[in-house]
């Protein structure tokens, strides 16, 4: 079986944190998104995983997944849809059945049941999971687990079971996408391939995903995953701690320094970061090669070499992306460099 991981998309409801790198590279409990995607690949038994990239992203992504084994790396030059992108991988999955992952998604469950459902007959199948909010998102329509139907966005929705961007196929399945016209938005999109089965009486199957998931698709949710994630972590320390205390669960990863500190777990620490005269936690992780000196944090996210340095204030739902600085104001009027779509907020 094939697994293929669409991520040629930058992210805009996730800006500015995708401004400068696609959001599947973006680290979540410390590890990036894609290389969570690849490892539930991999845990379902499938070896051979192809990643769909834009030609902006490919570098960022190979950079995210360069100790994860071999990829095949395939661009799909225009960013035209899902069905599209699966297009663009067509010679890449050959005659075999795949496992379609949607590149920004994160599970708790294993991917094995679908493969084990596509292997017992269906002709596809596709991941459930119940949610409050279904019209957000798109609607699978269930009896006897059976997919009747999908409804993108429904104002009423027939079901409270959102179509959680996870798919498995065989390769007749390619031949409904290449006959896809495109959406309203201009798109190819891939959902519509499942209804064009549906329609000529193939047999698609639903399997509901019980534990966590989330597309991470805007801060706040790259915020839920982060500490979902970091809770998943076994606590270990491997960094230097001196006249610190640490309560819950820790990972500081060798090389980094903790000194004269209140940690509060679920937390994790990167490689050399610098912690010093902190309180940090509860739910906080720290990028490689952070400084975070005489600050309060909790509930946030702190990307690799930023620097928190002496805040006024506690930060709490913070997102602080690579190389940024975050410091005491000085003297005088406030000095701001604020990017495209960045957010400051008392």
């Amino acid at each position: 079986m094939n697994g293929l991981i669409l991520a040629a998309g930058r992210g805009s409801r996730l800006l500015p944190v995708s401004a400068t790198r696609p959001k599947h590279a973006v680290p979540v409990a410390g590890v990036p998104i894609i290389a969570r995607a690849v490892d539930a690949l991999r845990r379902a038994g499938v070896d051979r995983i192809g990643v769909v990239v834009s030609p902006a992203s490919e570098q960022d992504l190979r950079d995210a997944t360069q100790h994860l084994g071999p990829l095949h790396f395939i661009r799909q030059r225009e960013a035209l849809g899902t069905g599209h992108a699966v297009l663009a991988a067509r010679d890449f999955l050959q005659d075999d059945a795949t496992l379609l992952y949607l590149g920004d998604n994160l599970f708790q469950d294993a991917l094995t049941p679908l493969r084990a459902a596509l292997e017992g007959g269906a002709d596809a199948v596709i991941g459930v999971k119940r949610v409050p909010n279904p019209q957000a998102y798109g609607v699978a329509v269930v009896e006897g687990g059976r997919l009747i139907r999908l409804v993108e966005k429904p104002v009423q929705p027939e079901s409270d079971l959102a179509a959680c961007g996870v798919f498995a196929f065989r390769p007749a399945l390619l031949d409904d996408v290449a006959a896809l016209l495109p959406s309203e938005r201009g798109e190819l999109e891939f959902p519509q391939a499942i209804t064009a089965l549906i329609a000529r009486g193939g047999l698609v199957r639903a399997v509901e995903f019980q534990g966590f998931w989330s597309d991470a698709g805007t801060p706040a949710d790259l915020l839920v995953a982060n500490t979902h994630f970091l809770t998943q972590q076994t606590g270990r320390v491997g960094g230097r701690v001196l006249s610190s205390e640490l309560r819950g669960l820790i990972v500081i990863e060798p090389g980094a320094s903790v000194q004269d500190s209140e940690l509060t777990g679920p937390l994790w620490i990167g490689p050399h970061a610098s912690i010093r005269g902190s309180l940090l936690g509860p739910n906080v992780s720290v990028g490689a090669h952070a400084r975070i000196h005489g600050a309060a944090v909790q509930d946030s996210l702190v990307d690799e070499f930023a620097r928190i340095l002496h805040p006024e204030r506690p930060l709490t739902r913070a997102i602080i992306g690579r190389h940024a600085t975050v410091t005491a104001p000085g003297v005088g009027e406030l000095h701001l460099v604020i990017g495209d779509r960045s957010v400051a907020q008392q």
